[in-house]
């Protein structure tokens, strides 16, 4: 405000004459005190000695042009009154943008009445602020802050003057924090009838809100809330208490906080984690010819997300985790630690000792815990749930139900008939579709890893884990590999067995070697291959390698099964009893399986045993020559030389042309055949 106003500016107020010139004989009429203004000729008169109209007119006219459009800065307001800030109880940060809001609109009126009150009264300011909002006159912008201010909800929104004190001794006390209005805080407190009501709502069926408050009201003796007084009372609570016995405990860690953890400090090679996956998809299996579902067991590296080793088998065992793990190591190398859940195929005695003698850490999730294994977890949605549903055999939970139906439905009819069916991909197909998936995603972008810039679009995308996987290569990482012989003697598991006259029995088979001969009655190490049964490695107890001992060595004729063919057949044995007992159960009549057999109903003559036996003494002349290998890989690749040597012109020997003409009858040779012509690209594990 101005304590000083020529005559020109007093013209035409109210309570003075419209010219300069009767401004100045009114001046000099009534003694008005008046001083020349600096560097003019002029005289201005004080504002006190002005008509009391003229006052208020000044003053509005002042309160109007004072009045920016923009609301005061926190460093004005600052620099205004530096102590304010020092008197704050509360710290702004803490306030709502409602709070916030209804302050700074405040915060406004009350500048204004400092700045007033370096010319008039404190009670005048308050007074000319109170009239202007009466009637109309305030300038737009405390116009539209004051609705603001008021923060009513009320029509009337006009200013007071008890209101505009009570703002004024509210931000001389607290500080501008101080106009913040008091927001009613949420009724925390638990009511009475609140336990006997979660005790019909918090239960595993989870019964909707109204059946849990039905059977509450039909129990509860006092009187009881309305319905939505219990729905307002279950808002308040957090996701975590009001699902709590409606969830178990594992179900529960979905609505908790977690922690991230991060890969970035990691190299490849120093985290390994693996898990089994049922596929969401039938295939033919290769032994049967019937439909299931295989179990894919996969090792992926955590530090580049690269997928290095595979194995499908039919349920989650030590073999195939055993044949997965020796798959990463011969694609990746040696690991540190092999992070793995606490699956029967994982915890267990044979794979904890393959791990230490390789070297490595072995460290098992805490139970029930699948959130702390969330990299092989989203794995296997990104490879084998997108890979399933490819195929029209798949039986997922996003299968539609008519549809689903349909295929088993015609898929059956096919098998029935003919065989086969193109709804159910074969083993064949489905190992070719597996190393196409594995391929895929280890050359797609993955958001986990770090971002680079792509050559070929310029624009920043993540890095694909085999890219991960060379970019460590490239900062000075080299994966420890070992040769194939070493890995492999060291992927081997070890038991103590004792020997009798040569032999050791182990796996329900009997292994054979001159040198044991020696050690009858002692104990020996023996290590087998998961994958071929036809021999074992046996060391003395300190570890010296005695030998290789051959499954049935010592006697004249042999055909090797491996552990794999023997756990089909413990598969199978167990399936036949459980039918067994579900029959006798069903009936409850004893019921026996007859051993299907090929002995002749009538007893042969002395000649016809003489010419058998003749025709025996030259098979086995013939058979000492050839040999069957012990596993189907190599048994259909000698099939394939003998072929070729047909082909040529040459002449087979008796047992080597009936095996070559019998051979191809055999579902095996089926399954090889189309392995081999399918999936050119399936490793050779052999």
């Amino acid at each position: 405000m101005r304590n000083w106003y020529t005559a020109q500016e007093l013209a035409g107020l109210p309570g003075l004459p419209g010219t300069a010139r009767n401004v100045k004989a009114m001046a000099e009429r009534q003694g008005w005190e008046g001083q020349r203004r600096l560097g003019s000729k002029a005289i201005e008169y004080a504002f006190a000695v002005l008509p009391a109209e003229t006052q208020a007119a000044l003053i509005a006219a002042q309160v109007n042009q004072s009045q920016s459009t923009e609301p005061p800065q926190p460093e004005q307001l600052a620099n205004a009154l530096p102590t304010i800030a020092q008197r704050d109880a509360v710290p702004a940060s803490r306030l709502t943008d409602d709070q916030r809001s209804v302050m700074t609109a405040r915060l406004a009126f009350v500048r204004e009445i400092e700045r007033m009150s370096h010319v008039i009264t404190q009670q005048r300011a308050i007074e000319t602020l109170v009239e202007l909002a009466r009637t109309g006159e305030l300038s737009p912008y405390l116009a539209g802050l004051l609705e603001r201010a008021n923060d009513r909800k009320t029509a009337d929104r006009t200013l007071s003057e008890r209101t505009l004190k009570r703002w004024l001794s509210d931000y001389r006390h607290h500080g501008e924090t101080g106009l913040a209005p008091a927001r009613r805080k949420q009724d925390t407190s638990v009511p009475n009838w609140a336990t006997d009501f979660l005790l019909c709502y918090q239960r595993p069926t989870k019964p909707s809100v109204e059946a849990a408050y039905a059977e509450f009201a039909a129990k509860y003796p006092a009187e009881r809330p309305s319905i939505h007084a219990v729905r307002r009372f279950l808002n308040k609570l957090s996701p975590e208490a009001r699902e709590r016995g409606r969830y178990s405990p594992q179900e529960l860690k979905a609505f908790q906080a977690f922690r991230r953890r991060t890969t970035k400090p990691l190299w490849p090679g120093d985290v390994y984690t693996a898990d089994g996956h049922k596929f969401d998809a039938e295939v033919l299996n290769p032994r049967t010819g019937k439909p299931y579902r295989p179990e894919v067991t996969t090792v992926l590296d955590v530090a580049t997300r690269r997928v290095l080793g595979i194995s499908v088998g039919e349920a989650e065992n030590t073999i195939f985790v055993l044949d997965a793990l020796a798959d990463a190591i011969r694609r990746g190398g040696m690991f540190a630690i092999f992070y793995v859940d606490n699956g029967s195929g994982f915890a267990n005695d044979m794979v904890r000792e393959v791990v230490d003698r390789l070297g490595g850490t072995m460290t098992h999730a805490l139970p029930y815990n699948s959130q702390a294994r969330g990299l092989i977890e989203r794995a296997h949605q990104t490879i084998w749930v997108n890979a399933a549903k490819k195929l029209p055999s798949y039986i997922g939970a996003d299968m539609d139900k008519h549809a689903g139906t349909a295929v088993h439905r015609i898929s059956r009819k096919q098998l029935r008939e003919a065989g086969k069916t193109a709804l159910i991909p074969t083993f064949a197909e489905f190992m070719a579709g597996v190393e196409f998936e594995i391929e895929s995603y280890n050359n797609r972008p993955h958001r986990g890893l770090a971002k680079i810039r792509d050559t070929q679009t310029g624009k920043l995308r993540p890095m694909s884990p085999m890219e991960a996987w060379e970019a460590a290569r490239a900062e000075g990482w080299e994966p420890l590999l070992a040769p194939a012989e070493l890995v492999d003697d060291l992927l081997r598991p070890q038991i103590v067995r004792k020997t009798t006259r040569g032999e050791i029995a182990w796996a329900g088979q009997r292994y054979f070697l001159k040198d044991l001969v020696a050690l009858h009655g002692e104990e020996v190490r023996i290590a087998y291959d998961v994958r071929d049964a036809s021999r074992v490695w046996v060391r003395t107890l300190d570890g010296e390698l005695l030998g290789e001992a051959l499954l049935d060595g010592n006697a004249s004729d042999y055909m090797p099964k491996s552990l794999i063919e023997q756990a089909y057949e413990k598969r199978e044995q167990g399936q036949f009893k459980r039918a067994l007992d579900k029959v006798e159960t069903l009936t409850g009549q004893r019921v026996e399986l007859i051993a299907p057999t090929s002995a002749p109903s009538a007893q042969l003559t002395d000649e016809q045993l003489a010419a058998a036996r003749r025709h025996a003494a030259a098979q086995i002349e013939q058979e000492s020559s050839f040999q069957l290998p012990g596993d189907s890989v190599a048994r259909y690749r000698l099939w394939k030389q003998l072929e070729a040597r047909v082909q040529a012109g040459e002449v087979l020997t008796e047992h080597e042309a009936r095996w070559h003409g019998h051979y191809p009858s055999r579902s095996e040779f089926a399954s090889m055949k189309e392995l081999f012509d399918a999936a050119p690209l399936q490793r050779d594990r052999a």
